[in-house]
């Protein structure tokens, strides 16, 4: 629904002007328009040329003022645009007029899109009517305000009156001072002569208590001797312990560029380890693509154990399928790994990327679920679904995924490796069982 404007309101300006706006903001809004009305124009001048201006369709004046007034109320606003019942609007109305509070409600009334036309000029009618009632107040405010002067005039009177007799009372009130200063210097005679009889009787009271006062000090002085002893006895226990930690933070310092040594050499380690398995990985994976059977001859060899011929590139130069290994379901179906995907589940974080270039040198491809630190078990069974084979490390994994990935993998007969670590090495042994031939 659209508000009401100004210009819809255009028959109500005058008391819209009226009462919503103070006469310093009346006096402010002309000024904002220039000359239009001079500084020394009547309040009466302004309001008829901003009530003109209201009156005008789309005038900046209008504009402005329109602004101005929704801006000024706009939490009235805000009340009575929550209903668009005329019983409820009346029944606002007349709780904020019967409070005091006209201006906001006068200007939500009119400017209310669904307010009628009966309800709009029972409005005006009140404002209209307490207009008058407020000039009639003012009238009787001046003649209050006659009658308060003469009360003042008489009140001065009684003042002046008052003046003298307090004058009178000073005088005499300055006379009764200079008695009392008189008084006041006697008694100061006296306190001066009890002054130098206390400092006698405490002169004779220190003598007396002389021997005292010297037996405390000797004792003040053996406990202050004894705490001089200890504290020496404590600085040199301190000086041993700063010895100490001194010595330890060597030690410690010592012992981690040990430790920083040791990491280099294991960072060493794991690169020659990690391009051993990659070198390792793509024999098995030479190995593989060799012994791929024949679709011509699968009836010649179905039940004969594979042997490799004078080119095989295995490393020893000729491989051997483990008998044990014979009917395992740890191994994928056809052998080996090229184009499978292998899930592993857990592991650690940091090596996830040196997982998959792992699996990339045995010719699969890994991906990877963190075992239920950050993904959900929901995206684990999508994973599984989508996976030929599975690795779940056991040192580095949740007991409920763990739980998860053994029942998955038995329902749906996909091969299931738990290794021992999530090491590098242990996963490189998981690959080269899941892509060794079976027999």
């Amino acid at each position: 629904m659209q508000r009401k404007t100004l210009n819809d309101n255009a028959e109500f300006a005058c008391p819209i002007v009226g009462t919503c706006l103070t006469i310093a903001e009346l006096r402010r809004i002309c000024r904002k328009f220039g000359d239009a009305v001079p500084e020394a124009a009547s309040d009466y001048e302004a309001h008829v040329f901003l009530v003109g201006q209201a009156k005008i369709t789309a005038s900046p004046a209008s504009k402005y003022l329109q602004k101005y007034l929704d801006k000024k109320y706009r939490k009235e606003l805000r009340m009575f645009w929550k209903t668009e019942d005329e019983a409820e609007l009346r029944r606002l109305w007349r709780e904020r007029a019967d409070a005091g509070d006209v201006p906001g409600p006068f200007w939500a009334l009119m400017s209310h899109p669904t307010a009628t036309n009966e309800l709009l000029r029972d409005v005006y009618g009140e404002v209209h009517m307490l207009s008058h009632r407020v000039g009639a107040a003012n009238r009787a405010d001046l003649a209050k305000l006659s009658r308060l002067e003469d009360k003042l005039a008489e009140t001065a009177a009684a003042l002046e009156d008052s003046k003298l007799v307090l004058r009178q009372a000073v005088s005499v009130w300055k006379t009764r001072c200079r008695q009392a200063m008189e008084e006041l210097a006697a008694e100061r005679t006296k306190r001066q002569a009890a002054e130098r009889e206390r400092i006698s009787l405490r002169e004779a009271i220190e003598n007396s208590a002389v021997a005292a006062v010297r037996r405390d000090r000797d004792i003040l002085r053996d406990q202050l001797m004894e705490l001089a002893d200890r504290l020496q006895t404590t600085e040199a226990e301190a000086g041993r312990q700063a010895l100490l930690l001194e010595r330890m933070h060597a030690d410690l310092t010592k012992t981690r560029q040990e430790l920083a040594d040791r990491d280099s050499e294991v960072a060493a380690l794991e690169a020659s380890l990690f391009a051993a398995l990659g070198e390792a990985a793509a024999a098995h994976a030479a190995h593989a693509e060799h012994h791929i059977d024949d679709p011509d001859g699968l009836g010649d060899h179905h039940d004969q154990p594979h042997a490799c011929t004078g080119d095989c590139p295995c490393p020893a130069g000729g491989c051997r399928r483990d008998p044990a290994a014979a009917g395992s379901s740890l191994h994928l179906v056809g052998g080996g790994l090229a184009g499978k995907r292998v899930l592993y589940v857990g592991g650690r974080s940091s090596l996830v990327s040196h997982y998959k270039v792992l699996a990339e040198k045995f010719g699969c491809e890994l991906i990877h679920h963190d075992g239920g630190r950050e993904q959900s078990s929901h995206r684990l069974w999508e994973l599984l679904g989508c996976a030929d084979a599975v690795v779940c490390p056991v040192d580095c994994v949740s007991h409920e995924a763990c739980s998860l990935v053994k029942q998955a993998c038995k329902g749906c007969l996909k091969p299931l490796i738990l290794a021992r670590s999530s090491g590098l090495s242990s996963l490189a042994r998981s690959l080269a069982e899941l892509g060794a031939p079976a027999q």
